[in-house]
């Protein structure tokens, strides 16, 4: 059987590439533990964090935090809404240690919580005081059937306490 130059080729590099392949150190299980042991703080210090954060854009924190005496209600809308991106946007780099599924669900509170608070504050007249559409922020927070916040934390916590 005659091999072609291009196949030979080919052939010696996958020989070399098995070869090398068996010479190339696996990790331990004492390196692994330790990588674990190294991580696991991050892991911890990132929950704290973005339960901090799902805290601090609740509603009703959020409202009483930010409010302050002679505001719009367009300057109230503002604020809120710049404090949760500016909040979120300074956790973002907590996702590398949480699971997909419970990030989903901190960017979907927050998401939701954006929503609540522009559908509310449609409904404000322009000329109503910001503690008119404190108000109704809160009123519209507690008439929810489950609150984006406690589902988002609960899901972080489920990872700390499988």
């Amino acid at each position: 059987m005659i091999i072609g130059s291009g196949s030979l080729a080919v052939w010696l590099l996958l020989r070399y590439y098995q070869t090398r392949k068996r010479f190339v150190a696996q990790p331990s299980v004492e390196e692994k533990d330790q990588g674990q042991k190294m991580i696991l703080p991050l892991r911890l210090q990132a929950c704290e964090r973005l339960i901090l954060f799902l805290e601090r854009i609740s509603p009703e924190t959020l409202v009483m935090r930010i409010q302050s005496p002679g505001m719009t209600v367009q300057q109230l809308h503002a604020s809120l809404i710049r404090t949760i991106r500016e909040e979120f946007e300074y956790n973002l780099s907590q996702q590398l240690y949480i699971s997909a599924t419970s990030w989903e669900k901190v960017r979907s509170a927050k998401e939701e919580i954006i929503t609540l608070i522009n559908s509310v504050t449609s409904g404000i007249p322009d000329n109503a005081s910001s503690h008119e559409l404190v108000k109704a922020i809160l009123k519209a927070s507690v008439e929810k059937d489950s609150s984006p916040v406690m589902i988002a934390i609960e899901s972080i916590r489920d990872q700390i306490n499988p």
